[in-house]
């Protein structure tokens, strides 16, 4: 069968191309999931970026499939500056499997991503900070925080999700 990144090539970042396609391939067959995976590494930005949205759709419900793939994702890829990846990494970050140490290194990169240009960074950090506040009590101060100063100057959407979250919070 034909490799999973080829489906990714063409055209520009306004578009999916075949996304849709790809990831009803990985439901079908997960033990594809690194052939894609390998796509944040490819210099090509559509690429990387069709592949972020890729994984990003098929751990939604299979958070086991980013097993053995959290480091890389927490220290290579969260580095990765092109925009439309930040939105999926701020995304893929609470589906981790870590212990202490490394959720902490996740906060530093939502922490980052909350200073990015692309307001869709973040408003998906902010996410991700709640979503993990949810699974770890102790981090509820410091995503409480957080959002909330960011809502003092943000954006609508900011501060129409920032709102949100804070309310699920409590």
């Amino acid at each position: 069968m034909k490799n999973l990144l080829d489906k990714l090539k063409g055209g520009d970042r306004r578009s999916i191309g075949q996304t849709d396609a790809v990831v009803h391939i990985l439901k079908k067959d997960p033990s594809r999931f690194q052939e894609v995976f390998h796509g944040f590494k490819c210099q090509n930005p559509v690429v990387r970026m069709r592949a972020a949205d890729i994984i990003e759709k098929v751990t939604r419900d299979d958070h086991g499939l980013l097993r053995g793939y959290e480091l890389e994702i927490i220290d290579e890829f969260s580095v990765i500056e092109q925009q439309e990846v930040c939105w999926h990494i701020a995304l893929l970050l609470p589906r981790l499997s870590v212990g202490k140490k490394d959720r902490e290194k996740i906060v530093d990169v939502l922490r980052r991503y909350l200073e990015h240009e692309s307001k869709i960074v973040v408003v998906n950090a902010m996410q991700a900070l709640a979503e993990l506040a949810i699974m770890d009590g102790l981090l509820k101060k410091k995503a409480v925080q957080l959002i909330a100063l960011k809502m003092v100057d943000g954006s609508p959407a900011i501060k129409a999700r920032g709102k949100k979250l804070l309310k699920t919070l409590g």
